[in-house]
Parts: C-alpha cells; structure tokens; sequence
C-alpha cells in the first residue's frame, strides 16, 4: 500500500505537467512580435514625459424616438439621462405598481431628480409605452 506523500507527491507532479502543456500551448499561439491592433487615435495631451491620448469609438446612431406630446416629454426629461430610449421602450410589461416601485428606486437609490408629483403621469407614461404582447402564431 502506498503513503498518502507519495499520492500527494504523484498528484502534484501530475497537475504540474499539465500546466506546463497548457502553458507552452498557450505561449505558441501569441505572436510577440505581431503589432497590436490598430485603435483610432483621438486627442492627446503630455507633460513631465507623460502623454495621454484618447481612443476615439463610434457609436451606433439611435434610432428609436419617443413619442411626441407630454408623456414622451416626461419621460425625457426624467428617464433618458441615464436610460436609452431602446431600454424605455423594450421593458418588460409590468404593472403600474412596479413601474411606481421603479421610479421610487431610481429616486431613493439613484437620486434622480424627479419629484413624487411627478410619478403619477411618468407611471402611466412609462405603462403606455409598454408593447403590446405578442400572440404565437397558431
């Protein structure tokens, strides 16, 4: 029978060889002398040695709109700080009491300025924008 060491000992020798394979693999598939992707070169600016330069991206183009008139309004001037107007409108469908809820946490936790007299019309702005439920097809 063996020692427990020796099973140790066997087991550790084992996970070592493993890593070692893993590890040349590893290295084998990195080029260190391939140049780094290409990134668009936005603004810099430098001083003591230093230089900073910004990395410009492009974002896609928004395409989703709010609909005109007050409840549209509301819901910009309280929601689309923070919120595209893509995740406003792609909610899942909840009751008037979790969107009352929602716009209580964004108040309380995320200190958006919306004023509780305001959450009666933003609540039943934010229900209305709600898509209507897709049917399967039969």
């Amino acid at each position: 029978m063996r020692s427990v060491g020796f099973k140790v000992a066997m087991a550790s020798l084992f996970a070592f060889a493993v890593l070692a394979v893993a590890w040349n693999f590893l290295i084998a598939r990195v080029d260190p002398t391939a140049a780094p992707a290409a990134v668009a070169k936005g603004p810099s600016v430098s001083a003591g040695g230093v230089a900073l330069t910004s990395a410009a991206i492009a974002l896609p183009d928004a395409t989703a709109t709010l609909p005109d008139g007050p409840a549209g309004e509301l819901v910009t001037q309280h929601c689309t700080a923070c919120h595209s107007v893509e995740m406003i409108t792609t909610q899942p469908h909840l009751a008037p009491e979790k969107w009352q809820a929602t716009v209580e946490k964004m108040r309380a936790v995320y200190k958006a300025p919306i004023a509780p007299g305001d959450d009666p019309a933003l609540v039943a702005a934010l229900v209305s924008f709600q898509q209507p439920a897709r049917v399967a097809d039969k």
